[in-house]
């Protein structure tokens, strides 16, 4: 298992939504987190759009998929994430060692889907 953590503009959130979506991905979170980096172009401008904070907004993705899915779903919110200015973001792949269900408290070190496949 693998859990994608992606931190992506909010303008392109729903693109990146869509195409999880067309990819049949069962479900993803989204969250709305402040942080910053190296937002500003070489010559000091913003290239994000005006800051009222030191602060910068962005969405955070996560998805748990397979170790078989794990890279052409990094890739792909990679590829509608991207607007190709300075601080579009990031994409992590990151081990998963297991996953415990809260409602019915199986423990799986398997991605399920709704309908109960792996």
């Amino acid at each position: 298992m693998q859990m994608i953590v992606a931190y992506i503009r909010p303008i392109v959130k729903d693109e990146v939504a869509e195409r999880l979506r067309a990819l049949e991905v069962p479900g993803a979170s989204f969250s709305r987190v402040d942080g910053f980096g190296r937002e500003a172009d070489p010559q000091g401008r913003e290239s994000y759009g005006p800051q009222v904070s030191p602060y910068t907004e962005m969405a955070k993705l996560e998805v748990v998929c397979s170790d078989d899915r794990a890279e052409e779903l990094a890739d792909a919110i990679a590829d509608a994430a991207q607007t190709g200015r300075r601080g579009d973001g990031k994409v992590f792949v990151l081990p998963v060692a297991r996953m415990i269900d809260i409602r019915t408290q199986s423990r799986s070190q398997q991605v399920q889907t709704p309908d109960g496949n792996e």
